[in-house]
């Protein structure tokens, strides 16, 4: 959040995007969300996903989890650029208001390889991409299941093989997968089947780690080779050794990571102030800022901290009132109720 608005920031405020060259050097962090999200989706749903209906089951409750905001975020822009059309508005005629690209929005393939550019509410790619992952969970359970984690080390393998490939053909236009962003879809399954070999290879593990201090040692390292600019692979094998680590100590001794339960409340709505941040970004941005806190003469770093109050107030709003509720509607309308929907008593 923090990366964006200083990046989108005024003209006056530039020379900030020299400093931001160094946290540009993190962006393999990124790899590392999609691999927790493959080890999280990979352990609770490993043993779940049996037959259609579970899968379906599966399926619909991401869906409903991350459909909602999805929408209302993509929404926005949508007004805001047919606004621009009509005239209404001065809207800049650049990719984040492309109504073409509306279609590839609203059926979450912008991150797919379909979409030459981002738009919209451009974060939203990486939703496309966790989606993506979502839908072939089937074939990392069926390597698991098959051939164990051995079965996953060759499907990773191969995957990575078939990554270069479109990378060194051209096909894929981006100088590394690492980097890709339209093409993200492709590039988060990497890191999911990762996430999945991860979490399968920490459950078999004979070490009897107990302490998270390993894990974070080895974070640190990885996070000390990204900033200076060591190959991405050896910066992605050190992200996969950390969560290697940490998921065994988690495995080993749950209560280790207890007091990492104060950041609960923060977690839950981590994903909201991600999709939010671009709208309230424009909001400020084109409003507050010159309107208000620059003839004011306030300083634009000083301003940031507004659009950031403002993300986590409206996150905070949105996941208590709207995307709840929202999910439940979503879930009713698609007109599917889940097994444990379906036991549990009426609240």
């Amino acid at each position: 959040m923090i990366y964006h608005f200083t990046h989108y920031g005024p003209e006056g405020y530039k020379d900030i995007l020299e400093r931001l060259e160094r946290l540009e050097r993190l962006m393999s962090v990124l790899d590392m969300f999609f691999m927790v999200s493959g080890i999280l989706i990979f352990v609770h749903y490993r043993d779940r996903i049996t037959s259609p209906q579970s899968y379906a089951d599966y399926i619909v409750r991401r869906f409903v989890r991350i459909y909602p905001l999805h929408l209302i975020t993509l929404a926005f822009f949508v007004v805001l650029a047919v606004a621009g059309k009509l005239g209404v508005l001065n809207i800049p005629a650049v990719s984040r208001y492309d109504l073409s690209q509306t279609p590839a929005n609203l059926l979450l393939v912008q991150g797919w390889s379909f979409s030459k550019e981002l738009s919209l509410n451009y974060v939203s790619w990486s939703l496309s991409a966790e989606w993506f992952c979502y839908l072939l969970l089937p074939v990392i359970v069926y390597c698991f299941r098959t051939s164990g984690t051995p079965g996953l080390v060759l499907l990773l393998a191969g995957y990575l093989v078939f990554l270069e490939s479109l990378t060194y053909s051209g096909i894929m236009p981006f100088s590394s997968w690492m980097s890709a962003d339209t093409w993200g879809a492709w590039r988060a399954f990497a890191d999911f089947i990762a996430g999945a070999l991860i979490a399968s290879a920490a459950m078999e593990s004979r070490l009897k780690l107990k302490s998270h201090w390993p894990a974070w040692i080895m974070m640190a390292v990885a996070i000390t080779t990204m900033q200076m600019k060591t190959p991405p692979y050896f910066s992605y094998f050190l992200i996969a050794i950390a969560l290697y680590l940490a998921a065994i100590c988690e495995r080993n001794a749950p209560p280790s990571a207890k007091w990492l339960d104060v950041l609960g409340p923060a977690a839950s709505v981590s994903f909201g102030i991600y999709m939010w941040h671009p709208v309230i970004e424009t909001v400020t941005y084109q409003v507050l800022w010159p309107r208000i806190f620059q003839p004011m003469g306030i300083n634009f770093y000083v301003f940031l901290l507004a659009p950031i109050a403002l993300t986590i107030i409206t996150e905070f709003i949105s996941y208590n009132f709207f995307e709840k509720w929202a999910g439940r509607k979503l879930e009713g309308a698609i007109g599917y109720r889940s097994a444990r929907t379906k036991a549990a008593p009426a609240e």
